[in-house]
């Protein structure tokens, strides 16, 4: 019980003064604009104003007949939370303040239980790197606003702490909130997979520990059950899109009002790298979806090839289309996290580097999007 309240009054704690930096970051733009707006207000642009519309007014069932955009693009669950939460608050609160709420309240849990994960593969380790990485690591400005990538992080890490105990039921519950929660949770059946086979066999592989493996999935109601628990958020999403529009993948082909697509991950870092992208820094975006698989290529060199596939798949996802927004989808990733933890938790003199980088480079992120010079790196 000590250990516990002392890990999460030092996560706390981490987490407060990556919040100071915040604040102090919307303290030096107000000064030097000589302006009062307030970090809410300076937080509140780009998809916030679409999960702030969903959440008020609920999914339009006819695009915008002259920027071809609908909401019916984002995900449901964070929006619905937004909406039962605000139903209990005073009107005073608006939809964007509750969402910032919701989504630094997943932050702490995310880093709390992050946390807790690594403990459990490193039991000598404190582990509090990982946490300090969620709360200071670049673009994770997202962390703080009315965007999914906390709520997504936080079922993520719970997916990945239940796992590392072998309890794979909650594991399951918590793909199916972040499946609802972005179209990218739905890979995390192939990690329960692979942890599963990890739990039965390790790594070891033949055709015959397969085929028992496969044999031992439908012979067990429970570990079927786990398995098909996880993708049903976002087919229940689907099913509704069919009845709203007509169209089971109308989320995916809306897509095609933001942004033109490449039809494949080498042609969309191909194409990029040459900044040749939809984007105003495709460059950038692309050099940092290399930087993303590498860490998962690291994570396949450490046998951590359950985080592995979810990094790749998720990202992979996105990189289909286009390279645009890649920094954020990496950075709300917990196999990035992971990744970057392993890299350096015996690396002391690295380690210190990173921390004090991550720390001036994310105040001069926080003010970078408060003073609207942010496109070209977000």
């Amino acid at each position: 019980m000590k250990k516990t309240v002392q890990t999460a009054f030092y996560v706390l704690l981490l987490f407060i003064l990556s919040r100071l930096l915040l604040t102090f970051a919307a303290c030096v733009y107000n000064y030097i604009t000589q302006g009062y707006v307030k970090t809410w207000d300076l937080l509140y642009q780009f998809d916030a104003l679409w999960y702030v519309d969903i959440a008020e007014h609920g999914y339009q069932s006819v695009p915008n007949s002259v920027t071809g955009y609908a909401n019916y693009a984002f995900y449901p669950f964070y929006p619905m939370v937004l909406r039962f939460v605000k139903a209990f608050l005073p009107d005073r609160f608006t939809t964007n303040q509750i969402g910032i709420l919701v989504s630094n309240l997943c932050t702490l849990i995310a880093g709390y239980t992050a946390v807790a994960a690594v403990r459990i593969k490193y039991p000598k380790d404190e582990g509090y790197l990982i946490a300090f990485l969620i709360f200071f690591a670049p673009h994770t400005i997202y962390f703080s606003m009315t965007y999914t990538e906390a709520m997504f992080l936080m079922f993520t890490a719970f997916f990945f702490y239940f796992c590392c105990q072998k309890r794979f039921l909650p594991a399951a519950v918590a793909a199916f909130f972040a499946a609802f929660t972005r179209i990218a949770g739905v890979f995390l059946v192939f990690s329960l997979l692979l942890y599963m086979y990890e739990a039965d066999y390790g790594w070891h592989f033949s055709l015959s520990k397969l085929a028992g493996f496969v044999k031992g999935i439908f012979t067990s109601p429970l570990r079927l059950l786990e398995l098909l628990l996880c993708p049903l958020g976002i087919f229940g999403y689907f099913y509704y899109l069919y009845r709203l529009v007509g169209d089971v993948w109308a989320s995916a082909h809306i897509q095609v009002a933001w942004h033109n697509s490449y039809h494949g991950v080498l042609r969309t870092l191909f194409y990029n790298l040459l900044d040749s992208g939809s984007g105003t820094s495709s460059q950038y975006w692309a050099l940092y979806a290399v930087f993303g698989i590498l860490l998962f290529a690291y994570l396949c060199y450490k046998k951590e090839f359950a985080a592995a596939i979810f990094g790749i798949l998720a990202v992979g996802i996105s990189l289909r289309t286009d390279a645009i927004a890649t920094a954020r989808y990496i950075m709300g990733n917990f196999a990035v996290y992971l990744a970057l933890y392993m890299l350096l938790r015996n690396r002391p003199l690295a380690k210190n580097v990173v921390m004090n980088t991550c720390i001036l480079v994310t105040g001069l992120m926080y003010y970078m999007w408060f003073a609207g010079e942010c496109y070209f790196i977000f």
